[in-house]
């Protein structure tokens, strides 16, 4: 794998980078095969809500791809190489918010911020901890693996954040189980990330 990557640094150093003696034709036939070997580590990217995969999630596994291995790349070439990850809908769903502007005129860190707009969650933060609540275990899971998700969700929650009075507010909507009641669950959390906004305390009483 380090190889890899520094042969592709390599390349890209003599091809991509401004000011430096003109590659040689074969460096410059070699990038079109940079390009496609960055490309091969990095996987679609689909959105999917259900299976918790956010471009947030997507991105924070290949970041090191884009910032490091092919941080000599231009940026119109990082833009490309990143669109084309992106799987059919959720390009045409990118393309068609940055109109009338062209994708390729738009910078990579902004891009990203784009991208994380559309295809990030939206969910408050006592929805995502009420959620905490709600986590089991999976037949599927071994215990590693569900203790993972388990922490991964708590710190999405910011459950350190909360106070004893937070917690038996979550608790006291947790236990209200009945379907008649799921409207009810849904307006005691919004009044609790209202309160929560305004930076007052929130408690039982």
């Amino acid at each position: 794998m380090k190889e890899q990557r520094d042969i592709i640094a390599k390349i890209i150093d003599r091809v991509a980078e401004p000011g430096q003696e003109r590659a040689k034709p074969e460096e410059q036939s070699n990038f079109p095969n940079v390009m496609a070997a960055l490309s091969n580590r990095i996987e679609k990217f689909v959105f999917d809500p259900d299976a918790d995969m956010s471009f947030s999630r997507w991105f924070s596994r290949y970041k090191d791809v884009f910032s490091e291995d092919a941080k000599q790349l231009s940026e119109s070439n990082k833009v490309r190489l990143l669109c084309e990850k992106l799987d059919s809908m959720a390009f045409e769903k990118y393309q068609r918010h940055v109109l009338p502007t062209d994708v390729s005129q738009i910078g990579f860190d902004v891009t990203i911020e784009a991208l994380k707009q559309l295809f990030d969650y939206k969910t408050s933060l006592f929805t995502t901890r009420y959620q905490c609540l709600k986590l089991e275990k999976s037949d599927a899971e071994d215990y590693l693996t569900y203790t993972g998700r388990v922490n991964e969700f708590c710190e999405k929650a910011k459950i350190h954040e909360l106070d004893s009075d937070g917690i038996k507010c979550l608790l006291w909507i947790f236990g209200l189980k009945s379907q008649q009641e799921a409207e009810i669950r849904q307006r005691l959390i919004a009044i609790l990330d209202r309160e929560h906004k305004a930076g007052r305390s929130i408690s039982l009483h």
